[in-house]
């Protein structure tokens, strides 16, 4: 699949299932393509009651429970930017649905669209009989090389001619066979399935729902409560991803968490700092960590582009990177008195009040602190790899006009935070945030924050290629790909 027009919408649909509904996308994506091939449906405006029936009818014969939830992949498969629901001529999106970021119920979903149609992107391979048949079958390959119940499936689906009638079912080792699978790797799945087919399900539906939000992080890290999903990592994304009148990934503002308070002493922090780190920069000597000047650079760019109202999350990235420079150095050989005794404990101390003022700061603090990072692995180079390619995809995007060039500039700013972290040891939270002490129980680590922000930039910037972008050019689809490989890269960071 790597090289045909299927390749990011497969990734996707691969990395993003319920744990405990993973046939759902699957086998609501080839009922689709089952009805466009039969003609019942029209590609730019797609029958949404006529694809869950044929869910239903499908699902029925093997859980019969669960045939009625084929709206839930119906949306999700929009996240994956497969079709795109439109109301009142404008997509609709998670946010629509408010906190929950999608639909509760059937009836909630199909009162909020008039319209469903195949994104712009992928609307040539759809109605191309050939690249319908190459995407069926990798859903195929998705449900034989998955969990026990994903394998009913792969065989009730493989003909479409005997969908219906169990007792033409090919085995598994015939799917197997004719997939060219390794049967040592749906093996694996036995061991935690396990069982005969029994048409039950194990499990309450409402607890179980077809998200978006189980993806790359949620297979790999450790099954907890407290390991935030890549979803909830975009949501406090700080800075988040837009697409700029051009088309072109750019920076933008949290909504939410970039918002602040609006006290009349606002515009005096800025100022302040600004003023402290040009007498920090010019007193620093020649044998300063680089990382500690490179931050404080960037810590000022920021203020001289937004002033007050800065992307936060660039301000605490750089401020973290700063400290753990400053804790990690031994600062006596190098600095003066003056500057070890009060220029950098005034920047610590102005940099927190300012804080205060960014009252949802702490939900992203909240999420940030719980990523686990792996530091057998993020540190020296295996730290610095992702985001040194990341560097390079973004200037080879700015190339190709596909992002600005401030998302080169962020991404350098990162790759220089990796740089200075791969070395340091103790990757500890910064506490004391502040005289109400409001971040300290979920204050996150330097690295946390250097991976959790470059995570929620980059899933955000994969999510509008995948659901926003009909340019329809071959520099996007690529893009995104370089996305998903770079996301990879970080996840391997995390345990």
């Amino acid at each position: 699949m790597s090289n045909d027009p299927w390749t990011t919408l497969v990734y996707s649909i691969r990395r993003r299932r319920a744990k405990l509904a993973r046939f759902f996308k699957p086998v609501c994506l080839i009922a689709a393509i089952d009805l466009a091939d039969d003609g019942l449906i029209d590609a730019k405006r797609l029958d949404a009651e006529v694809i869950i029936s044929r869910f239903r009818d499908y699902v029925s014969l093997i859980f019969e429970d669960r045939a009625e939830m084929g709206w839930k992949p119906l949306w999700h498969l929009s996240n994956d930017g497969l079709w795109t629901f439109y109301a009142n001529g404008t997509d609709l999106r998670p946010n629509d649905f408010g906190a929950d970021k999608k639909p509760g119920t059937k009836s909630v979903l199909f009162n909020r669209f008039q319209k469903l149609s195949i994104a712009q992107r992928y609307l040539e391979p759809w109605q191309d009989s050939a690249q319908r048949v190459a995407l069926r079958r990798a859903m195929l390959e998705i449900l034989a090389n998955d969990d026990a119940d994903s394998r009913h499936f792969a065989r009730q689906l493989f003909y479409v001619d005997r969908a219906m009638e169990p007792a033409r079912w090919p085995t598994e080792d015939e799917v197997v066979e004719e997939l060219s699978l390794p049967r040592s790797q749906l093996e694996l799945f036995d061991e935690v399935v396990g069982g005969d087919f029994n048409g039950k399900v194990g499990f309450d539906e409402a607890e179980n729902d077809e998200d978006d939000e189980i993806d790359y992080l949620d297979a790999v890290l450790q099954p907890s409560l407290q390991t935030p999903s890549v979803s909830e990592i975009e949501a406090v994304a700080s800075p988040t991803a837009k697409l700029n009148r051009g088309t072109e990934i750019d920076l933008d503002k949290n909504p939410h968490i970039d918002s602040v308070d609006g006290a009349p002493d606002l515009e005096d922090f800025p100022e302040i700092q600004k003023a402290q780190i040009d007498v920090i920069l010019g007193s620093l000597p020649g044998n300063a960590p680089k990382g500690l000047i490179c931050a404080l650079a960037a810590y000022k760019a920021e203020l001289d582009k937004r002033g007050a109202r800065p992307i936060i999350g660039i301000l605490t990235n750089q401020h973290a990177i700063i400290d753990a420079e400053y804790r990690h150095s031994d600062a006596a050989e190098w600095l003066s008195a003056g500057i070890r005794q009060a220029g950098f404990p005034d920047f610590f101390r102005v940099h927190q009040i300012f804080l205060q003022h960014f009252p949802f700061m702490v939900e992203r603090e909240k999420v940030i602190s719980r990523i686990h990072v792996d530091e057998t692995k993020a540190t020296g180079e295996e730290l610095i790899k992702p985001f040194r390619a990341a560097l390079e995809m973004a200037k080879a995007a700015q190339n190709a006009g596909v992002a600005t060039s401030d998302v080169v500039g962020f991404m350098h700013e990162l790759k220089q935070g990796a740089e200075s972290l791969a070395s340091l040891p103790n990757d500890i939270p910064i506490l004391g945030l502040g005289p109400e002490d409001r971040l300290a129980p979920a204050a996150a680590t330097p690295k946390q924050r250097l991976i959790g922000t470059a995570i929620g930039f980059l899933e955000r910037a994969y999510n509008l290629l995948g659901t926003t972008v009909g340019i329809g050019t071959a520099t996007y689809p690529a893009f995104a790909q370089n996305l998903m490989q770079i996301l990879e890269m970080l996840n391997a960071l995390v345990r």
